[in-house]
């Protein structure tokens, strides 16, 4: 039976990050981002959205609130609340720019040996606190307490295991990183990726855990201390990692959208392969052709703006990935104490993984929009020469039509000079009649050729 430890001081602090205005989105989209992210505080709102736009309390909130701000404060805690008979925490709310922040705090209410299962009290007290929601762009647990005692490097992670288990239960394997030193404490830290990158709730379900466990050696004042300088700093490194995330989590979307364009888009490639051989014989759809045009150019619309979307996506990475690589620098300046390998490597995977992937799909499907711009140029085309094909027709015929009409109407008065027809005899079925209808006829086919010929 594995041993159980205990920890002295058990403190998880939630960091919870949720969209507050994303590219292209409506006043009506961001208000629903101001509900989402307010009814984690505010039980009061109700969860329906549609029941609360218009509240007084949703727009109260939406003053504090500062489009072009790069830090807010929303929430600021007055005084720890009881959770519990024997946990206690807060909130505390922040506008990062375009990314709400909330940071939820729970510990134990006093300085005693504590069991690491309470950790999973702690926990659940924490989600309960917040409705059970997660945050749209991410969320970290940030678990830490104070070894009761000192033990050598494989009790401590078999302490960081047992935190790891408090909050992910449900977990098999445990995927502990490399141990390191973040200030002056043990750190672990475990990080899931989504199995479905493009699958919101997948992303949403993916883990990311960072466990510091003191020495017993160091005081708890002391430990308080540093962790309370060090929150802001965490508040913007943990946010710069999940917007990354999120940026690529929107790349997949945005990615598997263009390819389903693209496909439609060779669709109808192969369907107006034969165009040429259907306006040579005259049976072209001229309806069917424009209504191929029309939804052609809605593929169009939408591929460019999903492309542009795309190249935005990299470059949120490219920014993001600039600030979290300054803070972990700033951190490590300032906390001598801290080695941060597993954080410096999420920045060079990054780079290498999320950024380069991004660039390469967007190289790779620009040319799709070269295609399309010359499928648009190809149908509009077609549609031309046939138009201009049927109004010659129409010319020809109406040139030939008149030179016939003349052409009978000069015979009808010859042939009525040279031969009156009798009064009692209907004018149609006079001799001068029939003969020039004949000559009208005749003469329109002439013309009609003639004019076939010298308009190729």
């Amino acid at each position: 039976m594995n041993q159980q430890y205990n920890l002295i001081y058990p403190t998880i602090d939630l960091f919870v990050y949720d969209l507050q205005q994303g590219l292209g989105q409506t006043d009506e989209q961001v208000n629903q981002n101001r509900h989402y992210f307010w009814r984690k505080i505010k039980p009061d709102l109700n969860e329906d959205y549609e029941k609360v736009k218009d509240d007084d309390l949703l727009k109260q909130l939406a003053t504090l609130e500062k489009t072009e701000a790069d830090y807010v404060e929303l929430f600021v805690p007055e005084k720890p609340e009881n959770f519990q008979p024997d946990l206690a925490g807060y909130y505390y709310a922040l506008q990062l720019g375009d990314t709400y922040t909330l940071q939820v705090d729970g510990g134990v209410t006093d300085h005693l040996e504590k069991p690491v299962s309470r950790f999973q009290d702690i926990k659940q007290n924490i989600e309960s606190r917040i409705n059970h929601q997660k945050g749209k762009i991410g969320q970290t647990w940030f678990v830490w307490g104070q070894l009761e005692k000192i033990y050598n490097p494989e009790e401590i992670r078999a302490i960081a295991e047992q935190c790891y288990t408090q909050i992910n239960p449900n977990q098999g394997k445990i995927a502990l990183q490399s141990q390191s030193s973040f200030l002056g404490a043990s750190a672990f830290e475990v990080w899931e990726q989504p199995s479905d990158w493009a699958n919101e709730q997948n992303f949403k379900d993916s883990l990311h855990i960072l466990i510091c466990l003191f020495p017993p050696q160091q005081s708890l004042k002391n430990i308080t201390e540093i962790i309370a300088n060090i929150y802001f700093d965490l508040i913007r490194l943990f946010c710069y990692r999940h917007k990354i995330l999120w940026a690529y989590h929107q790349s997949r979307k945005l990615k598997s959208r263009i390819k389903k364009d693209f496909n439609e888009v060779q669709e109808t490639v192969k369907k107006i392969r034969d165009l040429g051989q259907q306006l040579n014989n005259g049976r072209l759809n001229l309806e069917e052709l424009q209504k191929t045009l029309t939804d052609t150019l809605t593929i169009l619309s939408e591929y460019a703006i999903n492309l542009s979307y795309l190249d935005d996506q990299g470059r949120t990475i490219k920014v993001n990935l600039n600030n979290y690589k300054k803070r972990l620098e700033k951190i490590s300046r300032e906390n001598s104490n801290s080695q941060l390998q597993s954080m410096q490597q999420f920045g060079e995977f990054s780079a290498d993984k999320y950024l380069l992937q991004i660039e390469t799909d967007y190289i790779n499907l620009s040319p799709g929009l070269t295609l399309l711009q010359n499928l648009i140029s190809t149908i509009q085309g077609t549609i031309d020469i046939y138009q201009a094909k049927s109004d010659r027709n129409l010319e020809n015929f109406i040139g030939s039509a008149g030179i016939g009409l003349a052409t009978s109407q000069i015979a009808s008065s010859v042939l009525v000079a040279q031969y009156p027809p009798n009064s009692k005899t209907p004018f149609f079925l006079t001799t001068a009649f029939l003969w020039s209808v004949v000559a009208g006829v005749l003469t329109s086919i002439i013309a009609w050729i003639f004019f076939k010929k010298i308009r190729r």
